[in-house]
């Protein structure tokens, strides 16, 4: 295998001197080429094909080609992650937005039961100073009773005793 490209070389070296003689005549600037130089040319390129194909071109074409590959790879890799990323957060998202209602439902449960609770001990708060003002009002209606009972039996010895002073005498 090694042995083809040098022998490749040889030829070319061999056709390349043979075309030198071509170049020197060009210093004389004809119009009209010479069809020797113009055919050893032609041959020098047809033999060349091969070896510049095989050794240069080939390697070459192979080497972009898998860079491409490397690259349009590495652009799907990064698509999919993107890809995958949205995906993500779109899922993220619903659950946080799941989590979000079920926190206001549970929120408003919360408060709902506040509001029950806090209207049984207003009720219960209500009913007890209602009872308590009735209370004291038979209290104060008791010692009102009481007090004027009192004040009637006082009422009548003073009406007694005063009566008896300006009778002069005992009732």
């Amino acid at each position: 295998m090694r042995a083809e490209p040098n022998i490749w070389l040889t030829l070319g070296i061999i056709v390349a001197s043979l075309a030198v003689p071509a170049a020197v005549q060009a210093a004389d600037l004809n119009l009209i080429p010479d069809s020797v130089a113009v055919a050893t040319n032609v041959v020098l390129f047809l033999l060349l094909i091969y070896p510049v194909n095989k050794l240069l071109v080939s390697p070459l074409l192979r080497v972009l080609d898998e860079r491409a590959e490397r690259t349009s790879g590495a652009l799907a890799q990064s698509e999919n992650l993107i890809d995958e990323a949205r995906a993500t957060r779109a899922d993220l998202e619903a659950r946080l937005s799941d989590a979000r209602s079920r926190a206001q439902v549970r929120r408003n449960a919360i408060l709902a039961d506040g509001e029950v609770e806090e209207r049984a001990v207003v009720d219960a708060a209500r009913t007890e100073a209602v009872g308590n003002i009735e209370s004291v009002r038979r209290a104060v209606q008791a010692e009102l009773a009481e007090a004027r009972t009192g004040l009637e039996t006082e009422a009548r010895a003073l009406a007694r005793e005063v009566a008896t002073r300006v009778l002069g005498r005992a009732l």
